[in-house]
């Protein structure tokens, strides 16, 4: 007893601490703070292999109420103080059986305000979770699912302020997706839903460096993708109601490879279409494409609608079913090109360059191909009556 009198320069203040029996304790437990340190009405609960050094290490004061370790809990977890300033951490529960191995709640260097945050049962979670924004950061209600295996960097890159509500990641979700955020300036993402057992390979949302509105976007479960979805632009991207069908194999860069302002509205990909073709954009210059309908089985090869320099306008064009395409199809011509209403039929083999080898302008009307072959051969200009 002498030797704890001996000790007048440490205010101890310790209020209602029961240790429990069977108890295997390797921790230092309750006093490594410099300062005053209160610890009111802590329990530790029987049979708890506890390696952690619990409470103390913050150099200023140290608040903890209320905080429970419940039974059975293996915690390798430098718990609840790493912050250098004030540190207020109310209501938090650890539920039973679960491995953790994340630093939990505090690395941010200026004030942190985590309230209601819950931890579920059996969630093997390998995630630096709430903190590594170097401004204010506020997380309110967000919620980790049971059995939810993740991989990702959840909630904060950003480096300005980044608020984030009501995002929800479903269960048995396997995610490898560095999920919202990579742009440099203001973000916001609004009731953005990822549904179950979708395998997402994609760079999702955000690769713009500008202002990015994305709205009404849905990916619909049992998808593969592969496709780099949705901005590749560097101006700024419109994109309204596109919907991606289920089951769908897209191997394509989708829609944004103009340099300039890009519009692309009610375009439809159809199911269980073999795509490998660059579709809707490699013109330089304005580019518009309306009501362009690419029907199902289609075996595409074909670099499709615009190889043109100067401005390229094609109206009402159909591609049938089941065409096994080999042609360079439609322009090939270096000046202005109109081709009004041409259309292939169906099961046509076709190995011919169809349309378009001359240099100058080139106006062809309501020919079709059905059972021959019309060919132009001559070097220059010249007009066929039939």
């Amino acid at each position: 007893m002498s030797s704890w009198n001996a000790e007048p320069a440490r205010l101890l203040n310790k209020h209602c601490t029961t240790l429990y029996t069977n108890v295997e304790l390797n921790v230092e437990l309750e006093c490594r703070a410099s300062s005053t340190f209160e610890n009111k009405h802590t329990t530790l609960y029987a049979n708890a292999e506890l390696n952690v050094e619990l409470e103390c290490r913050a150099s200023s004061t140290f608040k903890n109420k209320h905080a429970t370790l419940y039974a059975n809990a293996e915690l390798n977890v430098e718990l609840e103080c790493r912050a250098s300033s004030t540190f207020e951490n109310k209501h938090t529960t650890l539920y039973a059986n679960a491995e953790l191995n994340v630093e939990l709640e505090c690395r941010a260097s200026s004030t942190f305000e985590n309230k209601y945050t819950t931890l579920y049962a059996n969630a093997e979670l390998n995630v630096e979770l709430e903190c590594r924004a170097s401004s204010t950061f506020e997380n309110k209600h967000t919620i980790l699912y049971a059995n939810v295996e993740l991989n990702v960097e959840l909630e904060c890159r950003a480096s300005s302020t980044f608020e984030n509500k009501h995002t929800t990641l479903y269960a048995n979700a396997e995610l490898n997706v560095e999920l919202e955020y990579r742009a440099s300036s203001t973000f916001k993402n609004k009731h953005t839903t990822l549904y179950a057992n979708a395998e997402l390979n994609v760079e999702l949302e955000c690769r713009a460096s500008s202002s990015f509105k994305n709205y009404c976007t849905t990916l619909s479960p049992n998808a593969e993708l592969n496709v780099k979805l949705e901005c590749r632009a560097s101006s700024t991207l419109k994109k309204n109601c596109t919907t991606l069908y289920p089951n769908v194999e897209l191997n394509v860069e989708l829609e944004c490879r103009a340099s300039s302002t890009f519009e692309n509205m009610h375009t439809t990909l159809f199911a269980n279409a073999e795509l490998n073709v660059e579709l809707e954009c490699r013109a330089s210059s304005t580019f518009e494409n309306k009501y362009t309908t690419l029907y199902a089985n289609a075996e595409l090869n074909v670099e499709l609608e615009c190889r043109a320099s100067s401005t390229f306008e094609n109206k009402h064009t159909t591609l049938y079913a089941n065409a096994e395409l080999n042609v360079e199809l439609e322009c090939r011509a270096s000046s202005s090109f109109k081709n009004y209403c041409t259309e292939l039929y169906p099961n046509v083999e076709l190995n011919v360059e169809l349309e378009c080898r001359a240099s100058s302008t080139f106006k062809k009307m309501y020919n079709t191909i059905s059972e021959c072959r019309t060919e132009c051969r001559a070097g220059m200009p010249s007009q066929l009556d039939f």
